[in-house]
């Protein structure tokens, strides 16, 4: 989006010169001028406001196309392109027509210009499958050009995800790590892929505004030119004409026609797209290496209206599983209602473009935004239910009691928390027991109780461990009512005892794997114990949460935008220093309190904090690993940001955090976007920090900080691109709002790879999902699986309905070692296998005898299976 001053310009250039040019001595050298519009999407504007502005450029760059044969224009975003074919189909054929000769690029190929560090992998995925999709149906055009101008950062998957969705370039402005890079590289990702990048040293205004009177021009553009030589000193060089939401410059055909007119000029110009460009380059060999991410970019971003990013965690959470539910119904015989799953994505897409996922927008823009994420969860939910409801109409769910069916989304057998909401009509229901399917006992704990004036159950949330549920499968449980007052399984075995402040200052709670002590007046944790090890994992207190100062606005901690940063930013994110900051520990409050159970123990407890007001609740549960914390923070103060700490008692460790379908090792005392955890070890023990929809992550002097949130706002941002006085963006303040919190913690012994910590990450932001369900016959068991995988490192992505009738399953390498023999056994009656790319295309046949996938993987590989079912009976 930004750019104020719009120092923008094209990736520096070069090209070995054509057979015939080399036999002229006297050819003249080429600057290449790229026109186009950044088109905002949403930020200052509402997306119906920029198209009112963006559709009539796109009409203006037609009527340039059509004066200059010479002229060139280019365009990115469906979300852009779409509408105006839609609503001006007078000139649908005057752009189609420009588009087959060449003189309209189409470039990007996404709904949007994205945000690639914060949304999940599949969103990244979405994005193209949608936008590729889009123009090979709308304008017949493979979309080869990767487009990422003014996108805040790159993860280091991006050069395997663009070649596997038929990408061979990708131009950018920001990111690289110095300024001694060249223009042109090739960029490798953690798996070793490559693909060509064009870096915009100036950013994409470059050559935009060019003066209007020949004289003045012939003296800029020179200097331009010249300023294009040391990041890639050629023949032929090239930079972007446009800025945000600009219009084509209708004064420039007749200056560059004038310019090529005059004898003595030391080049030449002409206007391009971007594939004249890298047609013009693509012979040139010896290609520098750049390897890695290209992170982190405008560090506030990660935390500013952190709502944004928590609903994005929750949406793909949801979209993912209806997807999956669908499948699994259509495997099955049933329908899956996948028809609304485009509409149900778009809204999520559409928010994911690089500022509104930044949360830098404005208050009207941000509204529309809130609305769009629920109109997507309300598609998304009934898709959800729709496939439920399929899937459960094949169960045996025949019993004495409640069926009660757990629904495992991930791709491995797990043990996980289940939590279900259940009533009663009938009085005097004094006990429940609860059965697995084989029908033992499992002990459960009740939260929230309703009773009847008898004192019988009228409803109540049940919570119990669901063992053994199978990868994208589920488990039925029977919940029996009973009159005969013998107790629950509340009883637990455990020497952390109930206790309050009200009779301690101190207390614990615990499980087989880690014993967790607290200050019961202020809620930090005082001890975690690793039992296995007997290590205690904290140096000092760990959850406490620093509220400092933060004079900076939505991109930027401590400070203002400087819009023309085109660097990863390597300055340091220290520990919140105590002279500006205030923690949880100076405050106290006496409601402390610890609760232990059969299923989970938890410690709760709140106070005030300074102006606003703390709460929190940590939980451990029978049989899992990780601890988790909910937060919730009443914030009255204005630019300060909200910090998590957890000082551990490891030294000399080192800081991996994951990405999309990866992870990647990363320098300590800076603030990166991280997906879901980041891990801290010394290849002995480690401790992982997981989160929902929290990504700003860093590590200093072993102390794992997690960003909550900041209270900021737009500070001084130039009134450009659509921003106008009067435009209020007061509510990223976040003034008066009870703000929420999910993480988690995770103890281990070896490093985050031996740990599996890639798992823990999945599994807390994929809970279980828990239906009460009808009671019937059906042909699936009690206790069934889609599939099994071999390998723990193998992930599985999505499994996700095609346009085409086939379902199409996408794994990964998680832990960045080489695995061969990898065997996926689908419990499905498969007809025909092959393997495709991320755009659904299938490129392989596979034999798959028993219905078994058999491959091997790179680290960090991503191969996808389109899977065709046989017709059910």
């Amino acid at each position: 989006m930004r750019l104020h001053v719009v120092l923008c310009v094209l990736a520096g250039l070069m090209s070995e010169p054509s057979v015939s040019a080399q036999a002229n001595q006297h050819t003249k050298e080429t600057l290449l001028i790229i026109p186009h519009t950044h088109w905002e999407g949403a930020v200052f504007k509402t997306r119906e406001e920029y198209l009112d502005i963006g559709l009539k450029n796109i009409l203006k760059a037609l009527k340039l196309l059509q004066a200059y044969p010479n002229y060139r224009f280019t365009l990115d975003q469906v979300a852009y392109v779409r509408p105006f074919l839609e609503r001006y189909p007078e000139a649908a054929s005057a752009f189609r027509a420009m588009v087959k000769e060449g003189r309209l690029g189409i470039v990007g190929g996404t709904d949007v210009m994205h945000d690639n560090n914060m949304p999940g992998p599949e969103s990244v995925v979405h994005q193209m499958l949608y936008g590729k999709r889009y123009y090979r149906d709308a304008l017949g055009v493979d979309v080869t050009t990767g487009w990422a101008l003014d996108t805040f950062g790159h993860n280091g998957q991006m050069p395997q995800i663009l070649k596997l969705a038929g990408y061979k370039s990708y131009w950018f402005a920001r990111g690289v790590s110095n300024l001694d890079t060249p223009s042109e590289f090739d960029w490798e990702g953690i798996d070793g892929s490559r693909i060509p990048a064009f870096w915009l040293p100036y950013g994409y205004g470059f050559l935009f505004e060019p003066p209007a009177t020949f004289h003045l021009f012939e003296s800029w553009v020179r200097e331009r030119f010249a300023m294009l030589a040391p990041f890639r000193p050629g023949s032929i060089r090239a930079g972007l004409a446009g800025a945000d939401v600009s219009e084509p410059e209708d004064h420039y055909p007749s200056l560059v026609e004038e310019f090529n007119g005059r004898s003595g000029e030391p080049f030449s110009i002409r206007f391009a797209t971007p594939a004249d460009y890298e047609a013009a380059t693509a012979k040139r060999a010896d290609q520098p290496v750049i390897k890695g991410e290209l992170n982190p970019i405008f560090q506030g971003i990660y935390s500013s209206r952190i709502e944004v990013k928590q609903w994005t965690r929750d949406l793909e959470r949801i979209l993912t599983s209806a997807e999956k539910f669908s499948v699994l119904a259509r495997s099955l015989g049933v329908t899956g209602g996948e028809e609304n799953l485009e509409r149900a994505w778009e809204p999520m897409l559409f928010n994911q473009t690089h500022d509104l996922a930044s949360g830098v927008m404005v208050d009207k823009v941000y509204e529309d935004s809130m609305a769009s994420y629920r109109f997507s969860k309300r598609l998304a939910d009934e898709i959800v239910e729709h496939g439920l409801d399929g899937i459960a109409s094949k169960i045996d769910t025949s019993g004495n009691g409640i069926p009660i069916a757990v629904f495992n989304t991930l791709g491995w057998t797990r043990t996980d928390v289940a939590e279900v909401q259940v009533g009663f009509s009938e009085t005097g229901i004094r006990a429940l027991i609860l059965k697995d399917p084989s029908g033992r006992n499992v002990p459960f704990q009740m939260t929230e109780p309703e009773e009847y004036a008898d004192g019988g159950i009228r409803q109540a949330k049940i919570l119990f461990l669901a063992h053994e549920v199978p990868a994208l499968g589920f488990s039925v449980y029977q919940l029996m009512a009973s009159h005969d007052p013998s107790p629950t399984s509340e009883s637990s075995a455990t020497a952390c005892l109930a206790a309050n402040a009200a009779k301690e200052d101190t207390a614990c709670i615990e499980n087989e794997h880690s014993r967790v002590t607290f200050n019961l007046w202020t809620g930090a944790i005082t001890s975690l114990l690793l039992k296995s090890q007997n290590w205690e994992a904290l140096k000092n207190p760990a959850n406490v949460v620093a509220v400092e100062q933060d004079g900076g606005d939505f991109w930027e901690l401590y400070g203002t935008l400087n819009g023309g940063r085109n660097i990863a930013m390597k300055r340091k994110v220290p520990l919140p220093p105590p002279g500006r900051s205030h923690f949880s520990t100076e405050y106290v409050g006496g409601s402390g309190s610890t609760r232990p159970g059969p299923v989970f123990s938890e410690y709760t407890g709140a106070h005030p904090f300074g102006n606003n007001s703390f709460a929190t609740t940590t939980r451990v549960y029978a049989g899992l690993r990780r601890i988790e914390i909910r937060t919730e923070i009443q914030n009255n103060d204005r630019f300060v940001r909200y910090r998590a700490l957890f000082p551990t008692s490891i030294t000399g460790g080192r800081n991996t955090q994951e990405i999309a379908f990866g992870a990647i090792e990363r320098p300590q005392e800076e603030e990166f976007p991280a997906q879901n955890w980041l891990d801290y070890n010394d290849g002995y023990k480690g401790v992982a920090l997981l989160n929902r929809g929290l990504p700003g992550n860093n590590v200093a002097d072993g102390t794992l900080m997690l960003s909550l949130m900041r209270s900021t706002r737009l500070v001084s941002y130039p009134f450009y691109g659509g921003y106008e006085p009067g435009i209020s963006s007061d509510t990223g303040l976040e003034l008066g709002q009870q703000m929420r919190f999910h993480y988690a913690l995770v103890p281990h012994t070896g490093d985050w790879r031996q740990a599996e910590i890639y798992r823990e990450g999945m599994e807390f932001n994929h809970p279980l999902v828990v239906r009460k369900v009808t009671r019937h016959s059906g042909t699936l068991p009690k206790r069934w699986g889609f599939m099994e995988v071999s390998h723990p490192n193998v992930v599985t992505s999505t499994l996700k309905p095609g346009r085409d009738g086939a379902a199409y399953l996408r794994i990964y390498e998680a832990a960045g070692k080489s695995t061969t023999d990898v065997r996926i056994k689908l419990n499905a009656q498969i007809a025909a296998t092959s393997e495709a790319n991320l755009m659904e295309d299938a490129r392989r046949r596979l034999e798959t005898p028993n219905d078994t996938l058999h491959f091997d993987l790179h680290p960090y590989e991503i191969k996808t299976f389109k899977l065709e079912f046989r017709d059910r009976q």
